[in-house]
């Protein structure tokens, strides 16, 4: 079990959880998808950006939807319900609020994974 938890002390509270409750206390595991999730991002940004640009609903659902999904396995399940909602905007609220809402959710994965604006 001591292998399992290598690296957790870096890890804060929510990705605790997270290495509990999807990846059966496996923080290296964690570690791994995380690493990789934070190197997809950017294209994942890119994808929404290109959606919002273009002025398609549908992309830019499909963005936000994948960024709930990752997020929210990542432990972030604030930042996955804003996504949600960008997700719904997208499918069900005018543009205007689609793209603010896209702006908003795309501000805050910069801010919380260090990302490149």
């Amino acid at each position: 079990m001591a292998d399992r938890q290598s690296g957790a002390t870096a890890l804060t509270e929510l990705e605790l959880a997270a290495v509990a409750t999807y990846f059966e206390g496996d923080a290296a595991f964690y570690q791994v998808f995380r690493d990789s999730a934070v190197a997809q991002f950017p294209v994942d940004l890119q994808q929404g950006d290109a959606a919002e640009a273009a002025g398609d609903s549908k992309a830019l659902r499909r963005a936000a939807h994948t960024l709930k999904g990752v997020l929210l396995t990542l432990g972030y399940a604030e930042l996955s319900a804003f996504a949600k909602g960008v997700e719904q905007a997208a499918q069900q609220s005018p543009w205007e609020d689609s793209v603010a809402g896209w702006r908003e959710l795309r501000a805050r994965m910069v801010s919380t994974f260090s990302l490149q604006p």
